[in-house]
């Protein structure tokens, strides 16, 4: 019997009814965009490339939700529970740009209760984070015809004239003033949005076949260049050399807030760089041999992930007795029998497992390149940035094909995908660079990720645009963690193990403000005054037990610990209390509680208070 979905009307403003409602370009190419260039030049036109990209941005969003098939789909939770349904996406990106304009007060709430509901996904902290929890959605036609109000709203206020665009327009001075605050929020919006569309479309791809509409394959093109062999890797040697870390302060394109640095240059010794990403052909080599369940290829945090999990394969590959390899791949919306030479897409577990197998048949330790590497490779075979290509030189953007595509089809230099096609894993944890500097209006964006837990990616992948095509993109992801990402090794030509250890720390220095909330909550005394905190804690336990009746007392349930700061008072109430949970204005303030939680301990800087 098969199930029956309930329909759902998206409002979506597309085609026609697009070009009359907001006068956008009728030949407009929701594939092939370029971030907008934000230096120096005619700033009328530079104002309207921000509105027409604003648009595109918008509109390729919801061709990702166009797949879903009915509204269990907006609502059916992830298989692995590490994240919200897809309806809570479809209402997170349009409700970001309302929040951080009625932040910067430059506009009024349009619905208060879902720019609530949508503000903050969920960062799963652990592999086994399970989310649990049970939310009462809003049907998905009020939260498409929420999007339309917010689409709405965005053009009216960038054609209203209230706010002038002044160039260039740099992340320096994104605050200084309500006009510079304006484009730069819608930027930030428009970047924001292409960074779930591409979540979003993994999100898509993790549901069962029957929540997707197969059809929109025809919108959504798959790569028809599929093959049961793959070519035979090898190294290429490549000379070392000098690289500049991070985007520069006076870049002419948008940049979060952990991309810029104050131009460190690095020198990166010689290597040796596989010619192709990793084939799925060549990672069943490691499951052939029973990779998933030879202790010795994995690290501890892996070995216990591999237990939890029980994989066999790689997340996106399906078993089917049927096909000719015994395997098929899951694409957005269909399945297709596994093209061998197309790269293997793995968390980093699975990637670091796979290299330790990698090296022990080479005879020869290969591992993943640090992100320094990567910039070697990617500064001397590709050099142009995404806002100055004429066409991609690989398949990233979305101008080439809606999947990955056979690891030896766009060369750069003597090597492959350098760019485009999946995601790259680094040998690096996610870190700051010198000068790193919080953008007001959105200042958690990157600090949670300096924990040393949360892994670098570079490359970009055949659906990355914007932003995340350009350079000096950064983003990172928990081990764990799904995406469009796979793996190119490295031969060092020196023993240069990276090491992993001096990344573990939150990085609290780096916010002033966290820094001496974390040193007032867990230091003895702080200017010679024992820690109020621990005091504070006394009194409330106190008061519980004096003002509790007996068997409220003897069974203390749940506490709600307000303005929390680092949670040195949610934490001692848990010496009373089954649950205690802490709350705070911003999570930037939560990172010393969240590395407490997990790992136990955390480090800060303490400056000399006066």
């Amino acid at each position: 019997m098969t199930d029956t979905l309930t329909p759902v009307a998206l409002s979506h403003i597309v085609d026609t009814e697009a070009v009359r409602r907001y006068k956008v370009p009728e030949a407009r190419n929701l594939f092939k965009t370029q971030t907008p260039h934000l230096g120096a030049g005619n700033a009328t036109e530079r104002a309207e490339q921000i509105r027409e990209y604003f648009h595109r941005t918008f509109e390729v969003f919801e061709r990702v939700f166009d797949c879903l098939a009915g509204a269990e789909a907006f609502t059916a939770p992830p298989v692995h529970k590490l994240r919200h349904p897809l309806i809570f996406y479809y209402g997170h990106t349009a409700c970001f740009y309302i929040n951080k304009l009625v932040v910067a007060g430059l506009t009024e709430r349009i619905n208060p209760k879902f720019e609530e509901m949508f503000a903050i996904g969920v960062d799963e902290m652990s592999w086994d984070d399970l989310n649990e929890a049970h939310y009462t959605w809003p049907s998905v036609e009020e939260v498409s015809e929420y999007r339309r109000q917010v689409r709405d709203r965005i053009d009216a206020l960038i054609t209203s004239g209230k706010f002038e665009l002044t160039l260039p327009l740099q992340f320096k001075d994104s605050a200084c003033n309500d006009n510079n605050a304006f484009w730069w929020i819608v930027t930030m919006g428009c970047e924001h949005e292409r960074i779930h569309l591409e979540t979003a479309s993994v999100h898509v791809r993790e549901l069962p076949k029957k929540y997707v509409k197969e059809e929109m394959s025809a919108f959504w093109k798959k790569c028809p260049k599929q093959s049961n062999t793959a070519p035979e890797n090898e190294l290429v040697g490549v000379d070392g050399g000098s690289v500049v870390l991070g985007r520069p302060k006076d870049s002419p394109i948008y940049g979060w807030d952990c991309d810029y640095s104050e131009g460190d240059v690095v020198k990166v010794n010689p290597f040796k760089a596989s010619k192709f990403l990793v084939s799925n052909a060549e990672y069943y080599h490691f499951m052939k041999e029973g990779g998933y369940k030879e202790r010795k290829y994995w690290d501890e945090e892996g070995w216990s992930w591999v237990q939890f999990r029980k994989p066999e394969h790689p997340y996106f590959w399906v078993r089917d007795e049927a096909s000719e390899w015994g395997y098929k791949l899951r694409l957005q919306t269909e399945e297709i029998d596994i093209p061998w030479n197309w790269p293997a897409e793995v968390n980093h577990l699975e990637a670091t497992a796979f290299l330790k197998f990698k090296s022990e048949k080479l005879g020869k330790k290969v591992r993943l390149p640090t992100e320094s590497e990567w910039l070697l490779l990617r500064d001397r075979f590709v050099r142009e940035d995404q806002n100055e290509w004429k066409k991609a030189p690989g398949n990233v953007n979305l101008e080439h094909f809606a999947s990955s595509c056979p690891v030896d089809m766009f060369a750069q230099g003597p090597l492959y995908d350098i760019v485009g096609n999946v995601w790259q894993h680094t040998a690096n944890p996610m870190y700051p660079y010198s000068g790193y500097r919080v953008q007001p209006y959105y200042d958690d964006f990157s600090l949670p990720t300096f924990d040393g837990r949360h892994m670098s990616m570079k490359g970009g992948a055949w659906i990355s645009t914007g932003n995340e095509a350009s350079r000096d993109a950064r983003f990172a992801f928990r081990r764990h963690f799904y995406q469009f990402i796979g793996i190119r090794y490295i031969e060092p030509m020196s023993d240069d193990e990276v090491d992993r250890e001096p990344f573990k720390a939150v990085n609290v220095g780096l916010d002033p403000e966290v820094e001496a909330t974390t040193h007032f909550a867990f230091a003895k005394s702080v200017c010679g005054v024992p820690n109020v905190n621990t005091q504070m804690a006394e009194i409330a336990l106190s008061a519980f037990r004096t003002h509790a009746s007996a068997d409220v007392a003897s069974s203390a349930q749940r506490a709600l610990d307000l303005y929390c700061g680092a949670g040195r008072i949610t934490f001692e109430l848990t010496s009373t209390f089954n649950e205690v949970v802490g709350s705070d204005f911003t999570s930037r303030k939560l990172m010393p509680a969240f590395a407490m939680k997990e790992r136990g301990d955390t480090s800060y800087v303490a400056r000399t208070l006066r």
